[in-house]
């Protein structure tokens, strides 16, 4: 797969960029909420963050977990 084919896949499967173009995170560990202010508070930290290929990588093998189940 390309990069593009890559990042559609990523974004598909509940994952996005954060911060910078290479720094993912898995969505479904996101704690989203809104303060009192309006602002959007709860977004994973940026020292948390993974390269594309490493998400991609990670996102395949917990789909194949899922299948195995």
């Amino acid at each position: 797969m390309i990069k593009k084919e890559k990042r559609q896949f990523l974004k598909e499967n509940n994952w996005g960029a954060h911060y910078s173009y290479n720094c993912w995170f898995d969505h479904s560990k996101d704690n989203l909420d809104v303060d009192d202010k309006g602002k959007i508070i709860g977004f994973q930290l940026e020292e948390d963050g993974i390269k594309m290929e490493q998400a991609f990588k990670k996102c395949i093998m917990n789909k194949a977990k899922k299948i195995q189940l």
